[in-house]
């Protein structure tokens, strides 16, 4: 006899839901039972049978520290705002499940650090702010202020993620004549703006009004390099 599928919405084999109370027999809800019967089992001889009742959707984690990114924070930054390795961040980052306290300390920093983007007072700070800026542009990841509920709402209010070309949005740093989507010319706005260049040199740099940059960097919440790039950085 076949065994009852549970909704489609529901994402099978990442919680327990679909194969304890709907019954699901998928594959996937079958592989991932057998894993956490695996996991308990051990736990249980091990005396941590604590740790396996402790275990969570990893959901919320991964959109926090994604929308973290998003604002310039690196995962070693963050890293070492929680006392853990940058490659701990990366794992939490993009993993199916994580521990309890690890959602609540990974919540508590997000509450502290979601509407304060990444310190840029040095070179290496705004340098390690790009890289951040760039790798969640790439990844589409939402910033904090695009999400109403990030534990509930089943997208953010930016909608579906949007592709870039790489390729074009350097070429178009580099001075080159390129015609970029919105979303390449507000990624080459981020960098830009992470190395301290002025709305109007950008606007020049990207061929573009200065009222369009302008625009773009109040969008981002990025904030204002009043003085040109090259009197910052004569000798």
């Amino acid at each position: 006899m076949t065994r009852p599928i549970c909704p489609p919405d529901h994402r099978h084999g990442e919680t327990t839901t679909c194969y304890v109370h709907h019954k699901c027999g998928c594959t996937d809800c079958r592989e991932a039972n057998t894993e956490r019967v695996f996991y308990r089992r051990h736990m249980v001889a091990a005396g941590r049978e604590d740790v396996f009742e402790k275990i969570v959707e990893a959901r919320g984690t991964n959109r926090r520290l994604q929308a973290l990114t998003a604002i310039g924070w690196t995962a070693e930054r963050l890293g070492a705002q929680l006392g853990v390795s940058r490659d701990q961040i990366l794992d939490w980052t993009t993993r199916d499940r994580v521990t309890l306290t690890t959602h609540e300390r990974v919540a508590a920093l997000y509450d502290e650090l979601s509407d304060t983007p990444a310190p840029q007072q040095t070179p290496g700070d705004r340098h390690s702010a790009s890289l951040a800026l760039n790798r969640a542009a790439r990844s589409g990841w939402a910033r904090p202020i695009d999400w109403d509920d990030i534990d509930l709402d089943a997208a953010p209010a930016t909608g579906e993620e949007v592709l870039v070309d790489e390729l074009a949005v350097e070429l178009a740093i580099a001075g080159h004549k390129v015609k970029l989507t919105r979303e390449e010319r507000q990624l080459a706005v981020r960098t830009l703006n992470a190395r301290r260049y002025n709305d109007n040199e950008i606007a020049e740099m990207l061929r573009v009004a200065s009222r369009t940059i302008l625009r773009d960097r109040e969008e981002m919440g990025l904030p204002a390099n009043p003085e040109p790039y090259q009197e910052r950085f004569a000798a």
